[in-house]
């Protein structure tokens, strides 16, 4: 089923010459095999509580309903799993295919998480959009080290972002370099709080997601405005900690796992939001 659902993904990004979806694919789906003690055959775990998950028709012929065998899926807030386009039910689906026995492992589900803090919506919507306002004065695309090496890459690679954003919104960011942070108009805060408050819930979740991993507006809007691709997104992201492991050496294990947390909760509302325009 997990490979049905990929497949069809595929061919409808392919028929719509959407290459921007198909490079997002394969860092998303994440499958785990458990090898036996020989490391030649697969170890088979106790089954899972289910056989199947598929996707039907929503109630009324509203939204596709997420179902595992012939029990529609429901968020830890008790919400049926409704999603408004088929290809992300697809995706959430395969992600439910994937788990091979016991508990769901959530970790492996970024697109289920993302639906169910979407659907749950646990904190009002206005504590939402206040608590990713905080981050504004303290980006880290505008929040620069003193001159120097980094700083320098930090500009090239933040500059041309901000210059798009200006473009697309009208938002004037400005940066510093000083340790308060970087202190924002009054006309750019309230251009940022009107542009989160006309975003619907599920795109509201997935902006959330980002700005709180990257620690950053600008990159959260940017890719989600299509100026930027989750791959720069979350070089950009990183680019801080990828100058010191330049400098200092990379920790087995501590810097890989990070990068890998990073990516998928950068690429899962990265195609979240691109299944959500697709028909």
């Amino acid at each position: 089923m997990a490979s049905r659902c990929l497949a069809e993904l595929g061919q409808a990004s392919a028929r719509r010459g959407d290459a921007y979806l198909s490079a997002l694919l394969p860092h998303l789906f994440i499958r785990r095999q458990a090898y036996s003690s020989n490391a030649t055959t697969l170890e088979r775990k106790p089954s899972r509580f289910y056989r199947a998950a598929h996707v039907t028709p929503g109630p009324d012929g509203v939204g596709y309903q997420l179902m595992l065998d012939a029990k529609p899926v429901k968020t830890p807030g008790k919400h049926l799993a409704l999603l408004p386009t088929y290809p992300l039910a697809l995706a959430v689906a395969a992600e439910w295919e994937w788990q091979e026995s016991g508990k769901p492992q959530l970790h492996t589900m970024p697109m289920m998480s993302l639906v169910a803090h979407a659907l749950d919506q646990p904190r009002p919507r206005d504590k939402v959009i206040s608590h990713i306002m905080n981050y504004v004065h303290t980006d880290t695309a505008c929040c620069l080290y003193e001159e120097g090496a980094l700083a320098r890459r930090q500009k090239k690679v933040f500059v041309p972002i901000l210059e798009a954003l200006r473009e697309d919104m009208g938002w004037r960011f400005l940066l510093s370099d000083s340790i308060a942070g970087s202190h924002q108009t009054e006309e750019l805060e309230e251009g940022v709080r009107r542009w989160l408050q006309g975003l619907d819930h599920w795109h509201l979740a997935a902006a959330e997601q980002l700005t709180t991993t990257c620690k950053s507006v600008v990159l959260a809007a940017a890719l989600l405005r299509g100026h930027v691709t989750p791959a720069a997104a979350l070089a950009a992201a990183r680019l801080e900690e990828d100058f010191q492991a330049e400098e200092w050496g990379r920790v087995e294990a501590g810097h890989d796992l990070d990068e890998a947390d990073l990516r998928s909760r950068v690429f899962a509302p990265s195609l979240f939001v691109r299944l959500l325009a697709m028909r």
